[in-house]
Order: C-alpha cells, then sequence, then structure tokens
C-alpha cells in the first residue's frame, strides 16, 4: 500500500520515499527537516524549496 503525502518542495501530491514527478525532489518522508541530512539529494529541503521558487532545478 502506498502512503500519499504533498511534496515537500512543491505541494504535488507523491508517494512517500518517491521521487516528485512535478519538481523532482527526492522526499524524505515525514519527518524530513529543512536543514537536516538531505538523503539521496544534494540540496537541503531549504535549498531545495528555494530553487524551486526560483525555478532553478533541483538536484
Amino acid at each position: 500500500m502506498d502512503y500519499i503525502m504533498k511534496c515537500p518542495v512543491c505541494g504535488h501530491e507523491v508517494d512517500m520515499f518517491d521521487i516528485c514527478d512535478n519538481c523532482d525532489y527526492k522526499n524524505s518522508g515525514p519527518k524530513e527537516n529543512l536543514d537536516g541530512p538531505t538523503g539521496p539529494n544534494k540540496m537541503t529541503l531549504r535549498e531545495a524549496r528555494e530553487a524551486y521558487k526560483e525555478g532553478k532545478k533541483i538536484v
């Protein structure tokens, strides 16, 4: 059973621990924090949100 959540970067629906089809952020589930470990991403959640707002690629 998949657990659907809102992407922490763009807000689109995404499966927990999956890659968002809209912004390409690889979420780490509901306990992810703004400046903590980035998991498979090269950006922190805060950096990814800023990049998304500016129309930049999420890595």
